[in-house]
């Protein structure tokens, strides 16, 4: 028990264990990809490569719209558009023209090149700069694929190579472009996997027609295989994939989809096929590829943390003074404020920023400037593991908004530090806003919707304060908390008097909902002290409140 806020501290479920579960679900998408060959050419008619993957997309795809009965809004419409295209439409006629003009082996290891066509694209989209350790076992896992699936009849096609690397660079883009936007605030990954799925499906519609036609004489086990490729080959497939990809690092989940040829492998050993012992070694290289991108190799730069490996047991002993606390968008308002909180209460502090303000050691050692451009994956992560002389970080806190409201930028943002802190093992403070939480006077309403508290010029603010919870809230891998601020946050007194509550509007003396900023930041460090077990809470000033309230997200904090 906390002698000072009169509750005790329960460790959060430990962050390691929830991105396990993560990653196994994530799995479970390219596993069953990895049964379509069977399943094509044990059930399914011959001849009608089209035909199969239209029936694997387009009943999927309704059968999704009609579940959520969610349909795209403004500019979800063309990434929707977009992402159907490359994940779908265009993915399953290039697969099956590969399949047709190349040996199967030969098709499975162009397929096995996508991770490290993810990695290239995502330096390029995401700035997420591919480690060593993760390109090394890209290389890896490809070679072992190709040891695996390559015999010694396996021909090249100029057509059959470049339809196989048209469809493994579809879908990486796919899968960069869906990190990169993530989800519109309130949808699920099962909205989203139905959305792509219906496009695809449409595209792929008038091709079979033209192309194929219908297969004559569909019998019962064609019934039960266009079942199985509609519903775990699809729906619940591209729903878990879509559900990894937004909640993993985009180095993680790329290299699950070697799992798909080494699926297929099974099933053919099962079936009574045999191994040679250049196929063995290929079939455990791949193996040991994937298990080994979803680990982090030790940093050198980064202190060892012996004792306290779960990150919720080390967010309990936070409080003592050498605790590095990392702070993003250092230069704004509420991030100046916790910085200088920080160090005031004796820890070290890195003040992140794209453009850090000049600082004079002497007058206070503790604060460290670092510049670093939040958009810039790998320099986040540099940054928090402590690359350079400042060390590594033991908690982050993130501060950063814009004005006007960027939403994209948000989402983004906060998506990499959540990233990081995952591969890390480091706790998250996200600063956000006061849209996510629940009206005092109607629970089921939230601030970002109520006019009586956000007005409609600050409506941007409040939606992408709401998308940034979201955003927190779809990503198990980190171990974070929201802090929603009250309706007015504004600079003022450092009093220390403030009351703590979870997800709905807290109110002070008055009736009326503020805080001053450096009131805050008091309160941001208290959470680090002794962490509660919600992940979502809220602060409010404990005395009278300013003449005038509105809703006032952290909106003059800058871009870090």
């Amino acid at each position: 028990m906390d002698s000072s806020t009169g509750r005790s501290f329960v460790p959060p479920r430990s962050a390691s264990a929830r991105r396990a579960a993560t990653v196994v679900l994530t799995a479970l998408a390219p596993a069953s990809w990895g049964t379509t060959y069977v399943v094509t050419t044990e059930l399914l008619p011959p001849g009608h490569p089209l035909f199969a993957g239209l029936m694997r997309a387009l009943p999927a795809g309704l059968a999704g719209l009609a579940i959520t009965r969610v349909l795209p809004r403004g500019d979800w419409w063309w990434k929707a558009a977009v992402l159907g295209v490359l994940n779908i439409g265009a993915f399953f006629p290039l697969l099956f023209l590969a399949a047709e003009r190349l040996p199967g082996g030969v098709a499975a290891t162009l397929g096995a090149a996508q991770p490290l066509l993810v990695a290239g694209l995502a330096g390029l989209v995401l700035r997420d700069r591919p480690t060593p350790w993760r390109l090394t076992w890209g290389v890896l896992g490809a070679l072992g694929v190709a040891l695996v699936v390559l015999g010694p009849r396996a021909r090249l096609d100029a057509t059959g190579v470049a339809a196989g690397l048209a469809g493994t660079a579809a879908m990486a883009c796919g899968v960069v472009l869906t990190k990169r936007w993530g989800r519109p605030a309130g949808v699920g990954p099962l909205a989203l996997a139905g959305w792509q799925l219906t496009v695809g499906g449409l595209l792929l519609l008038p091709l079979t027609l033209v192309i194929e036609g219908t297969p004559h004489g569909i019998d019962a086990a064609a019934v039960g295989g266009y079942l199985w490729l509609g519903s775990m080959g699809g729906l619940i497939a591209y729903t878990l994939w879509f559900r990894g990809i937004g909640r993993l690092p985009v180095g993680a989940s790329a290299p699950l989809v070697l799992l798909s040829p080494l699926v297929a492998t099974a099933i053919g050993i099962a079936r009574g096929e045999s191994l040679s012992l250049p196929q063995t070694l290929g079939f455990l290289l791949a193996l040991a590829a994937m298990l080994a991108t979803q680990l982090d190799p030790p940093h050198p730069g980064r202190r060892a943390r012996r004792g306290t490996p779960d990150p919720g047991e080390r967010a309990a002993a936070l409080g003592e003074p050498g605790m590095t606390v990392a702070v993003l968008g250092a230069t704004g308002m509420v991030g100046s404020r916790v910085a200088a909180e920080a160090a005031r209460r004796g820890h070290r502090v890195l003040a992140l920023s794209r453009k850090p303000a000049a600082h004079d050691p002497a007058a206070d050692p503790a604060v460290t400037p670092v510049a670093v451009d939040v958009r810039d994956a790998h320099a986040v992560h540099e940054a928090l593991a402590g690359s350079t002389a400042h060390g590594a970080a033991d908690a982050v806190v993130l501060a950063v908004r814009t004005e006007p409201a960027d939403e994209e930028f948000l989402v983004g943002a906060t998506r990499t530090v959540l990233d990081a802190a995952a591969r890390l093992g480091i706790r998250v403070l996200v600063v956000g806003g006061a849209g996510a939480l629940r009206s005092p006077d109607d629970p089921g309403l939230l601030v970002a919707h109520n006019p009586a508290y956000v007005p409609a010029e600050v409506r941007a603010v409040a939606a992408a304060g709401l998308a940034q919870w979201e955003t927190c809230r779809a990503h198990t891998g980190a171990d974070w908390v929201y802090l929603s601020p009250p309706a007015l946050l504004e600079p003022g007194a450092r009093t220390g008097r403030h009351r703590r509550g979870t997800d709905t509007l807290l109110t002070a003396a008055d009736g009326r909902s503020w805080i001053s900023a450096e009131d805050l930041a008091v309160a941001v460090l208290d959470e680090l002290r002794t962490p509660g077990a919600e992940r979502h809470i809220t602060v409010v000033h404990q005395d009278a409140a300013p003449p005038a309230v509105s809703y006032a997200a952290p909106a003059s904090q800058e871009k870090s």
